[in-house]
């Protein structure tokens, strides 16, 4: 990519620098909401000496969930991707999540777990196999799915604290010993490995079955850390984790399987089934594992019954128990659907109704839009308006399974991005009137913006059409490569950002839809999207956000460029990429959530910038009227702001019977 001298012009006091900002966190909020999705982890805060009945979960939404003896749960998103494994470091209570989109980003990230504000991050090429603490919280080890892919950092700062130079294959279980100086792997390629932190040297090795899912070592008192159980094609393997015979095999699909650090001698692994009718809590003690220890049989091919402990009824519409764990007596579930269920490890006759310990509280706001007077919000089935100072929630109309909407004269226009559905228009003045079919996209919808009497709207990634409200007439009015958005600053002139195929191409291009003439802009960069423009000034610059190498690394920008001047100047920027920033243009101020965790006020006329404290959720999108701002949060709640205040006026939850919870 060529060198952005001359044709990229910067201000010394014109952009912040995200990397160097102090981000402003705020308080997790408090409910029994349940997860957005599957739920992935969970973690507990239980020692070998001491039993807390607090847990974490976290999720594909992003969400770590607190959850405290009385049931209520603290949430708090710290990423719109994946959370997969969530740890907690005994000594400091910080916490350590796996973070993935399941493809190419694979990161681990440490947070003090009282604000939730990120101590730092490290990223990897490969998916995260192993995540734990060491017994004394002193480091945090990693395991990757890459040869010589273990870890062992510095809890504290995420720096190589001890290089594992003689532990080529994959890792996908860690555990040190109490006092740090050992360490217990085992991996998928069928070893169990004991290790020397002291020499970083390996003591032992023991083969073992390969491919194990779920492993972890169990057993406590006298027989603590003797047994290693895992999960293979439908079975449950249990392991005397000294030699790698196996002691005990048990047939068990879909299952879990559970131990816990204060569990007595007298227990040892547990594990749920389901027979199809309920499911089962079942539990092989130290005991009987012992004495097949003694045993000294290489294969164990009739292994005695596990034990009953108790029945318990199927979930809720079909859910599926996706994780679990045990803590202390407490059987903590996580499911599919995002619930957690809690029971007890006490021994009962009859079968035990299983009650969720999370609910729907919440209907989530999928989209929301205003025009300058009321704000309009869409969920799974309504439209509805409201504002902050009237705090009324009025019925506008119903949605017909739309994601989106926009607001034009007394209509909605609904659309859903990623699919072809059909873009509708709902007449707000009468809610027994049908919604009206505007047309059918030939391929999915990307984005759809409104002009005037036109709907701009971008079909694939290679057309800019656009349908004219009046005269019901589609035209396609751009073709090309990588489209990512398109804006009508006048009844002439369009500006589509794309992405570059060379290195002198551009990111961004003009369009003279009367004529159909297509230009590149002078501007430099490897992709543009989210552009904004004030229609209202005919002088207005037109904002966005581009990525472009600097330095061998990509970097995220703001962007202003003059159409009149034909120069560029840089708003905001983050040293890393983030595909998903968007723009709000209400002149003078911009707003963005570059970086994601939060928005940022730029006002383009003196360049100051102002961060704009967030909710418990990320934010994806800034609606404002008169003076008042509502920010849509991931999760589907409403964050009030007043124009002149980066503070929070109050977070709003609309709940499933249409009505406002302020928190």
């Amino acid at each position: 990519m060529k060198s952005l001298s001359g044709k990229f012009k910067f201000f010394a006091a014109a952009f912040l620098s995200l990397g160097t900002w102090n981000f402003l966190y705020a308080q997790p909020h408090l409910s029994t909401q349940a997860h957005e999705g599957k739920v992935n982890s969970i973690c507990n805060f239980e020692t070998k000496t001491k039993a807390d009945e607090s847990f974490y979960t976290a999720g594909n939404d992003g969400f770590i969930i607190k959850w405290s003896s009385d049931g209520m749960g603290e949430h708090y998103q710290i990423t719109d991707l994946q959370v997969k494994s969530i740890v907690r470091n005994p000594a400091t209570s910080d916490i350590a999540v796996y973070e993935t989109d399941g493809i190419a980003t694979h990161k681990v990230t440490v947070l003090d777990s009282r604000s939730f504000s990120k101590k730092y991050t490290k990223r990897f090429n490969d998916t995260v196999t192993a995540l734990n603490f060491s017994e004394k919280g002193n480091f945090l080890i990693v395991g990757t799915a890459a040869v010589n892919g273990t870890y062992i950092l510095s809890a504290k700062t995420g720096s190589i604290a001890k290089k594992t130079t003689d532990l080529t294959g994959i890792i996908s279980y860690a555990k040190t010993g109490p006092t740090e100086k050992t360490a217990v792997f085992y991996s998928p390629s069928g070893t169990i490995i004991y290790y020397d932190l002291s020499s970083m040297k390996v003591v032992k090795k023991f083969n073992c079955e390969s491919k194990l899912n779920q492993v972890q070592l169990a057993g406590s008192g006298k027989y603590e850390s003797m047994f290693l159980a895992g999960e293979k094609d439908g079975t449950i393997y249990i392991i005397d984790a000294t030699s790698g015979k196996n002691l005990a095999l048990y047939s068990a699909k879909n299952t879990q399987i559970l131990s816990s650090a204060t569990d007595g001698e007298d227990e040892g692994i547990y594990f749920i089934i389901n027979d199809g009718k309920s499911n089962i809590l079942k539990l092989v003690t130290n005991e009987t594992l012992r004495l097949q220890r003694q045993a000294a049989s290489s294969q164990i091919m009739n292994p005695p019954a596990p034990l009953v402990v108790k029945k318990f009824t199927n979930l809720k519409n079909k859910d599926v128990i996706t994780c679990a764990s045990k803590n202390s007596g407490t059987i903590i579930l996580g499911t599919q659907s995002g619930n957690i269920y809690t029971l007890t490890d006490i021994p009962e006759s009859e079968t035990y109704t299983l009650f969720p310990l999370t609910e729907k509280m919440y209907e989530r706001i999928y989209d929301i839009t205003s025009d300058n007077q009321d704000f309009y919000l869409l969920t799974s089935n309504a439209i509805y308006k409201s504002s902050y100072d009237t705090k009324v929630v009025d019925l506008m109309g119903r949605n017909p399974s739309q994601t989106n909407i926009l607001k034009y004269e007394n209509y909605a226009i609904l659309w859903s991005k990623n699919t072809k559905k059909s873009v509708v228009k709902v007449d707000l003045s009468d809610k027994t009137k049908e919604s009206t079919v505007l047309f059918t996209p030939d391929n999915i919808l990307q984005n759809l913006r409104i002009f005037g009497n036109k709907i701009i709207y971008i079909q694939g990634t290679s057309t800019v059409s656009i349908y004219n409200l009046d005269t019901k007439e589609n035209t396609k009015v751009f073709t090309g490569t990588s489209v990512q958005d398109a804006v009508l600053i006048d009844e002439k002139n369009l500006y589509v950002a794309k992405t570059s195929t060379s290195e002198n191409d551009s990111p961004i291009a003009t369009v003279d839809i009367t004529t159909g003439e297509t230009a590149p802009l002078n501007f430099n960069g490897n992709v543009a999207f989210s552009l904004c423009y004030d229609y209202d000034n005919s002088r207005s610059a037109l904002y966005g956000i581009v990525i472009r190498m600097q330095n061998g690394s990509a970097v995220t920008e703001v962007f202003s460029y003059s159409p009149d001047s034909k120069t560029s100047s840089a708003l905001l920027r983050l040293n890393e990429e983030d595909t998903s920033a968007f723009t709000a243009l209400y002149y003078p101020v911009i707003y963005t959530n570059l970086g994601k965790n939060q928005v940022y006020a730029c006002t383009t006329t003196t360049r100051k910038n102002q961060v704009m404290r967030r909710s418990a959720s990320m934010p994806i999108k800034v609606e404002r009227c008169d003076k008042r701002i509502a920010i849509l949060n991931r999760n589907g709640s409403i964050s009030w702001y007043n124009s002149t205040s980066q503070s929070p006026l109050s977070d709003w939850y609309l709940t499933v019977s249409g009505e406002w919870m302020e928190f």
